[in-house]
Parts: structure tokens; sequence; C-alpha cells
């Protein structure tokens, strides 16, 4: 990661979230070259944003491809947001770029909710309370993913 990935991520940011970015396409232009300036530089906020904008905003199959392979990168690094949602393409699948495969969905999840992300602790709870994802039923592992959310929640 360099120090132009973050400060192209923290520009694009800011951009990003400011009022005069909604108005203009020319802002959205500059924004989006920031983003993935950041992300070909290994920021990991700019992996994450930048994959979930063209992921899930992408006009084309190409552009949510290449956000689905962002995002991916940003779960590797430990992005917990993007770990959720990267357990959430191997758990349904988005061929060609990341195919169903359970136990790697189950590996993401539980990354994400060790970090304390609480829709993965719910996940991770229903995993255990359903016996999902090749999971036998353990009700011992879905009440610590319960009480683990509790916690987080302040419940």
């Amino acid at each position: 990661m360099s120090l132009l990935g973050n400060l192209a991520a923290w520009s694009a940011y800011g951009l990003f979230r400011s009022p005069i970015a909604r108005r203009s396409k020319w802002v959205h232009d500059k924004t989006m070259k920031l983003f993935r300036l950041g992300a070909q530089r290994g920021s990991v906020k700019a992996l994450s944003t930048y994959g979930f904008l063209l992921h899930f905003r992408g006009t084309d199959a190409a552009s949510k491809e290449q956000g689905a392979l962002y995002i991916q990168a940003a779960a590797e690094r430990g992005d917990a947001k993007s770990q959720y949602q990267t357990g959430k393409l191997y758990e349904s699948g988005y061929p060609p770029v990341i195919f169903k495969l359970t136990d790697k969905a189950f590996a993401h999840y539980q990354a994400a909710a060790e970090q304390g992300h609480p829709v993965a602790i719910q996940r991770m709870a229903d995993i255990y309370s359903n016996g999902e994802l090749g999971r036998d039923v353990d009700l011992e592992q879905a009440s610590f993913w319960e009480s683990k959310l509790g916690q987080k929640t302040g419940v």
C-alpha cells in the first residue's frame, strides 16, 4: 500500500460524500478515477468502496465482475464489510469470477464476525442454528454468536 493510494482514496471518499458529486458527472468521473487509483495502489478503503460501487451500481457485467474482485481483494486485506460481502458472493456464487464454495463463504463470514461485523455475527448464529453451509446444527455455537451480537448492540 502506498501513500499515493491512501491519498487518492481519502480524496475520492471526500468527494464521494460531498453534495458536489451528486450534481456533476465530471466530479463523479474524477472521483471514480481516484477510487480506481487508490484501489490499484492497494488502499483497502478504496478497494472496498470502489468494489461496492462497481459491483452494486455498475452498468455492465464487466463492471460488476471487476467490483466483485475488488471486494474480494479488500476482504483478503482484512476489511470486515468486504469479508461479509465476499462470504455472500461465495455462498450464492457469482460466476465467472466467484464460484459457489460454502467453505470459503463460511470462512469469510467467520472472519467478519470475529471483527465484530453485526450482520456477519447474525449470519454465523443462523448458520449454526439452522445447520447451513455444510455445518451441523450446533446450538452452543449459535448461542455463542447470538451473545456476541447482544454485546455488540448492547442488549
